[in-house]
């Protein structure tokens, strides 16, 4: 390890960078410090950027990481010209003093066309792409990786100035109903002429001029003019040993005012990532058990879908997309260990098991949106799925008493099939009556429903009692189940919101909303081949909520203040048909204090609190016995009540453009009363009963830090996370009330480079702590520790020769199994150019190189411990191409899009 770690940092040494320093202070013609201006140094060559930053309240910036040469330095501020300066630097500290930029419409006749690599306007940074190295195989998400202030993980979430990305449009049209993984994982980097980060409003705020607490981060990604009228995409076929297969298509086709996509994949190498470089990343410490980012057994994964977007006047668009996706997994051996404390007794039982299960999902949503009138906003979205699924498990069970004698034994097999039908519909409607006021009006109206079919049998043969031969027997069971499950919602809101003058308003706000769930089942049994009783039944439950809602609101832009509550009448009836029938109503009033607060641009404070109250569910209400499985045998309680909660969380994030320095943290407290838990009841036979009840009280406090910065002297950059958790809560074991206290943390450190046009590598740790006691029998107390240590680097040896190298080493600790485990698992891979355009690329590429994965879980719960070890697909090799389709043949109108004009300097 200690041997990785210095050939990592020896590679990132090339990138570090001790250079002196280009300072200055830029104002505008009135001599007034301008902040928030875009400060780059780029090759003049190329025009790639060299270093960046922003300049400060008193217009001040300073660059650093500049190497020696001519220099092409830009300014930029929205409403300005672009002051644009070359510079022979020496490597030596470089004061430019004050720089004047001129009002746009003061332009000399003089013009010249400038590439503005970073571009910051009120709720947007815009990137643009030719300021940063991209090869012709990278898709966006490896852009993404190199923006500043721009982070991802290895499974692919996007982190923009501490905020996560929630949703990506493609020339501000949805994309595959703007799931961000898809357009980042398979859109090639090289069709982006531009990546804008949006601080987007809701639909209201954004109509009305009334700030609210609904803002998202999200990317929208701007074609280059090329790529509107030409097709572009990509291609990818692998093959491997242990016949390992990956394919993957890609195909795109935009205009100014239709956009179509092609989305394909089918491999059996464990994921539904879009190419190869999926299969090598692994998550590098969150928190979970687990050796390795493999998922247990061997998954077959098949994916097609397509995506059409229209624009049908400016700011009126039509997107539709089908999706099907394709699951066929089979999990191997699974072997699982299990302590169990019953009392002050340990139960031991060893389980194995092995399984196969196949999925049909075919899903296709509409969207359309008309933002093209200023006073109002209209959004229809509909969504439908048809998903089919079977599978069959075949089991063994080994259980023994306190005396470690075998005393269960069972062996069984289940089948299932479903059908699950589905669909939905919301209409959203926002009206502003004046351009001078902020008087306005939201409707919102939803439907949804569901159907679902579901045939299992059940064959098990139970032997009980086995350590006392006086008293053993034996059960056969032959069960067998049809089920059907209909489901429907709606729900009916308005807000009106009255303003009392310009900063203060009253929201008033009503909603009724309500679900319908019917269940009919119609088992079948057989013990000892003698036909049981039939278990036969039409169960119904009914939920219907009246809510109105009262909320003052101080609004002034930077700082929004909102309080008021909810009064809400909830009433539940449910029970089986020709059976008893239960009928339920509460009312309660429910507070709420919400404040947001932005001092300055990267800059934000959230703080809110409110009570909420959740009713129990159809599940935990539901009288009805379900023993399909006669070891674990489960009933809701129709008697339970409502839990009442009371949270308090408090957010803070701050992201300095011109430093790179980011900070983030969140602290949250929830208290619950009559907390509803799990009851657990094992009789003498062994046989499992589970229930729920109201239980008492219940605490949960966590917390979330995080924050980095750029070392500029050395050209890296470093980030710390750490995370704290502590839970309280209540459960029934056996009878006896037991108390569970939960406390974890977790600290991740990470360093790497900040220049990655050659060399991209990082190296980090993550250590995951958690210790948990217990108040009944004999229960041991749980006291955990994962450490994850691990190096990636991606080479661009040449511009046609790349290295890829990732290796992570796991070290798992557990108070309650008798040794560590240590699991180091390499992933590498080696792509090199066929083609002088760069667009057919050989792969190959090395999975587990060790051969370590082993496929181990540990996990607990109120009253057991276990460990489940799983067949992993382990160490495999595979040689895969990719071809680029570039779109290069169609006519390029390019004009000077994406260009600003500057005041030429001498």
């Amino acid at each position: 390890m200690r041997k990785l770690i210095l050939i990592i940092t020896l590679v990132m040494i090339p990138t570090l960078n001790w250079s002196q320093s280009i300072s200055g202070r830029i104002l505008d013609q009135d001599k007034t410090p301008l902040e928030f201006v875009a400060v780059a140094a780029m090759n003049p060559a190329d025009s790639l950027l060299i270093s960046y930053a922003t300049t400060n309240e008193s217009g001040a910036f300073e660059l650093k990481q500049l190497k020696e040469g001519k220099i092409l330095l830009q300014a930029h501020l929205i409403g300005f010209a672009t002051f644009q300066k070359t510079i022979d630097y020496k490597n030596e500290t470089i004061n430019l003093g004050d720089v004047v930029l001129d009002f746009e419409n003061q332009l000399d006749e003089v013009v010249i066309q400038a590439i503005v690599p970073i571009s910051i306007k009120t709720d947007t940074v815009a990137y643009s792409t030719k300021a940063f190295k991209v090869r012709v195989e990278d898709n966006v998400e490896d852009l993404l990786k190199k923006l500043p202030g721009v982070e991802v993980d290895a499974a692919g979430k996007v982190i923009a100035q501490g905020e996560e990305i929630t949703k990506v449009y493609v020339d501000g049209k949805e994309f595959f109903s703007g799931d961000p993984a898809i357009a980042t994982k398979n859109l090639s980097a090289d069709a982006i002429k531009s990546i804008e980060i949006i601080d987007e409003k809701s639909e209201k705020s954004r109509v009305s001029g009334v700030n609210d607490q609904e803002r998202t981060k999200v990317i929208n990604l701007k074609l280059k003019d090329d790529k509107k009228v030409n097709d572009f995409g990509k291609v990818q076929g692998g093959y491997g040993t242990d016949d390992r297969y990956l394919t993957s298509l890609n195909y795109n086709r935009f205009s100014s005012k239709l956009q179509t996509s092609v989305i394909g994949k089918y491999n059996n190498v464990n994921t539904s990532g879009s190419d190869i470089s999926e299969i090598i990343s692994f998550d590098t410490g969150n928190g979970r058990w687990g050796s390795n980012n493999q998922s247990g057994g061997f998954l077959t994964t098949g994916v097609a879908g397509v995506n059409m977007g229209y624009e049908i006047k400016k700011d009126q668009t039509l997107n539709a997309d089908y999706f099907y996706n394709y699951a066929g997994r089979t999990s191997g051996d699974v072997l699982t260990t299990r302590i169990e404390y019953i009392g002050d007794a340990e139960i031991k039982s060893d389980i194995h098991s092995r399984s196969e299960s196949e999925s049909n999902r075919n899903n296709v949503n509409f969207s359309y949106r008309d933002r093209s009138s200023k006073l109002s906003s209209v959004s229809i979205r509909a969504r439908g799925g048809l998903n089919r699924t079977s599978g069959q498990t075949v089991n063994s069970l080994d259980k023994y008493n306190a005396d470690e004698e075998l005393d269960l034994q069972s062996i069984g097999n289940t089948n299932n099939s479903g059908d699950n039908n589905s669909g939905s519909f919301s209409l959203d409607y926002t009206k502003r009556f004046k351009e001078d006021s902020k008087r306005n009006i939201e409707f919102e109206v939803d439907f949804g429903g569901s159907k679902n079919e579901n045939l299992s049998t059940n064959n098990q043969l139970n032997k009980f009692n086995i350590s006392d031969p006086a008293n053993a027997f034996d059960i056969k069971e032959e069960t067998v189940r049809e089920q059907n499950r209909n489901q429907d919602n709606y729900n009916f809101e308005f807000e009106y919101t009255e303003p009392i003058t310009e900063k203060h308003l009253i929201e008033v706000a009503g909603q009724v909303a309500g679900n319908n769930n019917d269940n009919d089942v119609n088992q079948v049994k057989y013990e000892n081949d003698i036909l049981q009783d039939p278990l036969i039944f039409s169960e119904f439950y009914q939920q219907t909520d009246l809510t109105g809602r009262v909320r003052y609101k101080y609004d002034n832009n930077q700082f929004t203040l909102s309080a008021g509550a909810r009064i809400a009448e909830q009433t539940q009836d449910f029970g089986v048909e020709q059976g008893v029938d239960y009928k339920n109503t509460y009312t309660n009033v429910n507070p709420e204090l919400n404040i947001r607060w932005n001092p300055k641009k990267g800059e934000f404070v959230r703080f809110s609190t409110r009570k909420r109250v959740n009713l129990p569910s159809a599940t935990q209400l539901s009288p009805v016995v379900n023993d399909f499985n006669p070891l674990f045998i489960r009933q809701g309680n129709p008697d339970l009540i409502p839990q009442e909660n009371y949270s308090v969380f408090g957010m803070y994030g701050r992201h300095d453009f011109s430093s790179g320095f980011s900070f983030f943290a969140r602290l949250s407290y929830d208290y619950t009363t009559n907390s509803i838990g799990n009851t657990e009841f094992t009789d003498p036979l062994g046989i499992r009963y589970s229930s729920f009840d109201n239980l008492g009280d219940r605490n949960n406090f966590s917390s979330y830090f995080s924050f980095g910065n750029r070392i500029k002297s050395l050209g890296l950059r470093y980030n710390i996370r750490i995370r704290g958790n502590y839970t309280e809560y209540f459960s029934m074991i056996n009878t006896e009330i037991n108390e569970t206290q939960t406390k974890s943390g977790v600290l991740s450190l990470s360093l790497e480079n900040n220049k990655k046009e050659k060399v991209d590598a990082s190296i980090g740790a993550t250590w995951d702590k958690n210790y948990t006691t217990f108040t009944t029998g004999n229960n041991a107390d749980r006291d955990f520790l994962t450490q994850t240590y691990y190096s990636k680097v991606d080479w661009n040896i040449t511009n046609k020769l790349n290295l890829n190298s990732q290796f992570k080493y796991d070290i798992y600790t557990d108070s309650n199994f008798g040794s560590d485990e240590a699991v180091p698992i390499w992933n590498a891979t080696v792509s090199y150019a066929l083609t002088p355009s760069n667009s057919l690329n050989v792969m190959i590429s090395a999975l587990d190189i060790l051969n370590k994965s082993i496929g181990l879980q540990r996990s607990s719960s109120d009253n057991y411990f276990q460990e489940t070890q799983r067949d992993v697909l382990g160490n495999y090799y595979m040689l895969s191409l990719t071809y680029n389709l570039n779109g290069n043949k169609g006519a390029k109108k390019f004009g000077d899009s994406g260009r600003r004009r500057y005041r030429r300097s001498y």
